[in-house]
């Protein structure tokens, strides 16, 4: 039953119903890795020469990059050096791919060879790193490892003591000014870093994994342990069910990634996904390793909804990360007090899901736009896109005021997410949804049943 109110306004939800598509939105989705030496290559004069962009990798959204500094390891880095360094994450930065930020001494698994003998060099490295860091931080997702260890992996090296890994997370740390994400190789290294009186203060909150061995084996090659959480020491690797409940728990706000490898037996696209919704994760190579990601390729999706008929790879693909729909808005009319103290007229709560298998990791600012015939109305809503958890459904407050009294057509309503630091606009995997999606309309003068 419908009324004539002159402060009261019909709403009309609009059609919440997901779409299969890849959004491309940025801090998440597939990568390549791209390898470098600290100093330019013989034969090569500018950092285009070293690497290669083809018509896939321009859709991605990230890229790793690997920046063998072997060469180093008995001196610090020549000026030359840095300012190539500052030349090749200026390049990803002009192509607007956020980096995956690695940098090694060793690139062919002999970590303890190739790396100094002197903790002390290590993080004067680092420290000359600093400056480079700070200029790009906000075009680093995250930056893996602490410059040692096999493929720079945090394994097979001298410096993986609970004195010096936390020494060199805090080199790291003071370096990006605590901008970046730091992420170590297990959750066992998590632990021992975050549980550490030899850590910073806040350090905890910027740590993150970084998971080579997805799937290569029952422990993910040495990522996980035999023992249960009880049976373990502190800083022990507890067993792979043990682990993946506590990373589910544990590590859900930071940019979360690695490589998926043959190995283990799984049970399908299907089985990967739900131990990568429990993991977290935001970013996988899009290359290594091939037997695993040709075997998603040939599956595809049977069950009924928006990905029926797609790929085990394209399914995987638009849940890496965060990926946020609208499922319901309910329209309330505020009180006559708050009409008449306020000009309010209608509170929408709006009911958002991230289905992706990780959260958002950088602010955002959230708006309700209301666009009639010939005015345009946004307003901020008052909510942190971070929080809204992978797996979980987020009701937000939006508090309209009448502004389409006056107005003689209906008035649409949108949500839009856009990031703080530089403006881009995040997608909603919403049928229909552009850089906005369509919460519903407003009908001048009329009162819904709401």
């Amino acid at each position: 039953m419908r009324t004539r109110s002159r402060h009261a306004a019909g709403f009309k939800k609009a059609d919440y119903q997901e779409k299969g598509d890849q959004l491309f939105n940025p801090g998440c989705g597939w990568y390549h890795i791209y390898t470098f030496t600290a100093l330019p290559r013989e034969g090569t004069c500018q950092v285009a020469e070293e690497t290669w962009l083809d018509e896939e990798c321009e859709k991605e959204q990230l890229a790793l990059v690997l920046i063998d500094i072997g060469e180093f390891r008995e001196s610090e880095f020549s000026q030359e050096a840095v300012s190539h360094i500052f030349q090749i994450m200026e390049f990803f930065r002009e192509r607007k791919k956020q980096m995956i930020l690695r940098f090694a001494y060793d690139i062919n698994g002999a970590g303890i060879a190739k790396e100094p003998s002197d903790l002390s060099l290590v993080k004067r490295h680092i420290g000359q790193l600093g400056g480079v860091l700070k200029e790009f931080a906000e075009d680093i997702l995250v930056i893996q490892g602490i410059l040692v260890g096999s493929w720079g992996e945090m394994h097979h090296s001298r410096f993986l003591g609970e004195e010096a890994v936390c020494s060199l997370l805090n080199a790291l740390y003071r370096a990006t000014e605590s901008r970046c994400y730091l992420a170590v190789r297990t959750p066992a290294q998590w632990r021992m870093a975050a549980q550490s009186r030899l850590t910073e203060s806040g350090l905890k909150e910027r740590l993150a994994l970084y998971n080579d061995g997805m799937f290569g084996s029952p422990t993910d090659l040495g990522t996980y342990g035999a023992l249960t959480e009880r049976e373990a020491k502190r800083t022990d690797p507890w067993r792979r069910e043990d682990e993946l409940n506590w990373q589910e728990e544990n590590v859900g706000t930071a940019p979360n990634g690695g490589e998926a490898l043959s190995g283990l037996c799984l049970d399908g696209y299907r089985q990967a996904a739900e131990l990568m919704r429990k993991m977290h994760i935001s970013y996988l190579n899009s290359i290594y390793h091939k037997e695993r990601l040709d075997s998603w390729r040939k599956e595809i999706v049977r069950e009924s909804g928006c990905f029926k008929g797609q790929s085990g790879y394209e399914y995987i693909g638009c849940h890496l990360g965060y990926r946020f729909v609208v499922r319901d808005v309910e329209a309330v009319p505020c009180s006559p007090r708050e009409k008449r103290a306020e000009g309010l007229g209608v509170i929408l709560w709006i009911t958002v899901e991230n289905l992706g298998f990780a959260c958002l990791t950088e602010e955002t600012d959230c708006f309700v736009l209301l666009e009639g015939q010939d005015r345009l109305y946004r307003r901020p809503v008052d909510t942190d896109a971070r929080r809204w958890e992978s797996g979980k459904r987020t009701q937000i407050e939006a508090v309209l005021p009448e502004t389409w009294e006056g107005q003689s057509d209906r008035v649409r309503c949108l949500l839009e997410l856009r990031r703080k630091r530089d403006g881009r606009l995040l997608r909603f995997a919403n049928k229909g949804a552009g850089d906005q999606v369509l919460l519903g309309y407003i009908t001048p003068g009329v009162s819904a049943d709401l």
